[in-house]
């Protein structure tokens, strides 16, 4: 994989943009290998600046409160920008912050997030046909928001002057392919070993376990049929299909989900749909009657009452999505 991490004159000056309820661990993921780098290599080849919109301390999502270095209108350009951000993305979404983040892309500047975002770089129209990432809780939203994006399912993404990483280890992995490029393997390898990190992922690497595996099952029919189900949420499978498709008896079938899992298939494929839903209607501001035919459910009724069922609660009240762009 060729990056495009810039290269040139040290010190590399990188801006971290925080926004409220950013994810301190993913921050720390960030900003703690530039520090690291800089002690290893003995020399200053990071300086970085801490900004948020308006200059004044941003609440984690912990509820910690962060000082900041300056807000964004005293960054007049930076060689790499990163977007630390987490719950809500779209509630910090501001005009002020797309309008700083478009003018860093003009100049020159690298741009990336971190966490969620990507959410924010694709709000600001600086992922469309770029290859990006987000955390996994956040992707089928996303997909849905900004079909213009090549989503990948990666760990994180260097695609040109964008970059992304779906959450706080992966921007670890991240922060140490940019070291390594910059600052050579020898000092990428040497933060690694001072974090006790033992195990530099590729951007490649999948962000989750596979189904089976969160699961507990190594019954290797079963595995391949949960991963047929989960690749399947936007329609309706029956027992039959399933059947088909590992060459045994619907029975079988029947009997390896009850055994294995306490439940029946067509219940356990349910309850992944109206999940998928509730990320949908809480994520996006796609119309209950939408989010219920791409989850499958062939009238609305059938899927308030699965919903009811499932979540207590009914679609609507899980509605909801502002978008505060002119703040």
């Amino acid at each position: 994989m060729k990056s495009a991490f810039p290269s040139g004159d040290e010190p590399y000056k990188i801006a971290i943009l925080l926004l409220e309820q950013f994810a301190m661990i993913a921050f720390s993921s960030t900003v703690e290998p530039l520090r690291e780098a800089n002690w290893v290599a003995g020399r200053r080849i990071y300086e970085w600046t801490v900004v948020s919109h308006d200059g004044n301390p941003v609440r984690a999502s912990n509820g910690l409160m962060l000082e900041v270095n300056a807000p964004i209108k005293d960054v007049d350009l930076s060689a790499i920008v990163i977007v630390c951000s987490s719950f809500n993305p779209h509630l910090y979404t501001t005009q002020p912050v797309l309008a700083w983040l478009r003018r860093q892309a003009r100049r020159g500047a690298m741009i990336g997030g971190v966490e969620t975002g990507a959410y924010i770089l694709a709000r600001a129209g600086l992922l469309d046909g770029h290859r990006a990432t987000i955390h996994w809780e956040n992707a089928t939203s996303f997909v849905e928001e900004f079909p213009q994006v090549e989503l990948t399912n990666g760990i994180f993404e260097i695609d040109r002057r964008r970059f992304s990483a779906s959450g706080a280890s992966a921007a670890m992995d991240m922060m140490l392919c940019m070291i390594s490029e910059q600052a050579g393997q020898k000092v990428a390898s040497g933060v690694a070993d001072e974090f006790v990190y033992n195990r530099i992922r590729r951007s490649e690497a999948p962000q989750r376990l596979p189904v089976a595996d969160r699961l507990s099952t190594r019954n290797p029919r079963l595995r391949r049929l949960l991963s047929f189900l989960e690749k399947r949420l936007a329609e309706a499978i029956d027992v039959g299909e399933m059947a088909v498709v590992e060459e045994i008896s619907e029975r079988e079938v029947q009997r390896l989900f009850r055994v294995h899992l306490g439940t029946s298939p067509k219940a356990y494929h349910r309850r992944l749909r109206l999940q998928r839903a509730q990320d949908l209607l809480r994520q996006t501001d796609m119309p209950v009657s939408e989010v219920a035919s791409s989850c499958g459910f062939g009238s609305g009724a059938d899927f308030s009452r699965a919903y009811r069922r499932e979540f207590a609660r009914r679609p609507s009240d899980d509605c909801g999505v502002v978008y505060l762009l002119d703040r």
